[in-house]
């Protein structure tokens, strides 16, 4: 009888514990209309699909948001791909110049002197860093490394302040070589006086936390970061940097120097490969 009374004693204790869990247990999520059961809310931010180059930065803290915004507003404006101008960097020959008449002569001296005199401001990393330049791009061949001030590219042309500054990184310290002015304009810039300076553009950038991951991309969807169309940007190099003068033109798209050395010897040939 003693035995009987404590297994009741027992199954009564065990019977309280299971109601009062059950009591205490979140309720089962009601059907949603249909019977179909919600799923479960997400634990994060949405990922993206598409695919992000290996050396592209994941850090978004790496430019400033400032920055940042202006690369989401050259984006916002939707414009189209380029049509008719030369894209890249393919040339690699002579940039002729044709002599300039007196008057544009006397306002391409002014303005190439503002270029050089800016130089020192610009011609270590810290200074341009400092600035709220970011590091865009692997070194280009025959080009350098870019670095970009994304809020210049929508601003009015100014020699002392290029939107985007060329360093060749191989060295130590690295050195400014080059200016790369970028602009948002309708059609081909009105930049150095005279018909010298002969603007290009770059077509379907994706930028990624201030990088360009890559080119040609087909739009928006096919881009983890902003789409930028390209056919409202120019670009045109400047070799302005004392030092740095290019034998193949003021305004060439490649230095000489900077492509891969062949024999010893740097080869603009080799900036394509031929």
């Amino acid at each position: 009888m003693v035995l009987r009374a404590r297994i009741r004693a027992v199954a009564v204790a065990l019977g309280a514990v299971v109601v009062a869990v059950s009591c205490s247990a979140p309720a089962a999520p009601a059907p949603a209309a249909g019977g179909a059961t919600p799923s479960a809310p997400p634990t994060g931010a949405p990922t993206s699909t598409v695919r992000i180059g290996p050396m592209t930065p994941r850090d978004p803290t790496r430019i400033r948001a400032d920055e940042a915004a202006a690369v989401v507003e050259l984006g916002a404006r939707g414009a189209a791909t380029p049509a008719g101008h030369d894209h890249g960097h393919a040339g690699t020959g002579d940039e002729l110049e044709v002599p300039l008449l007196t008057g544009d002569a006397l306002v391409f001296a002014q303005q190439w002197l503002a270029a050089q005199r800016a130089v020192p401001s610009l011609d270590t990393l810290d200074e341009v860093q400092a600035l709220g330049y970011v590091r865009a791009s692997a070194a280009s061949t025959g080009v350098g490394t870019h670095w970009v001030l994304w809020s210049q590219v929508a601003r009015p042309f100014d020699p002392a302040r290029p939107a985007m500054v060329l360093y060749d990184e191989r060295r130590d310290p690295p050195q400014l070589v080059g200016y790369s002015y970028w602009l948002r304009s309708d059609g081909e810039p009105v930049g150095f006086a005279g018909p010298n300076d002969g603007w290009h553009q770059h077509e379907g950038l994706c930028v990624v936390n201030g990088w360009v991951d890559r080119e040609r991309s087909l739009g928006p969807d096919d881009c983890a970061g902003t789409y930028l169309a390209g056919g409202d940007l120019w670009m045109l190099h400047a070799w302005v940097v004392p030092g740095w003068e290019n034998r193949r033109g003021r305004f060439a798209s490649t230095h000489p120097t900077l492509c891969p050395p062949r024999d010893g010897t740097p080869d603009t040939r080799r900036c394509t490969g031929t």
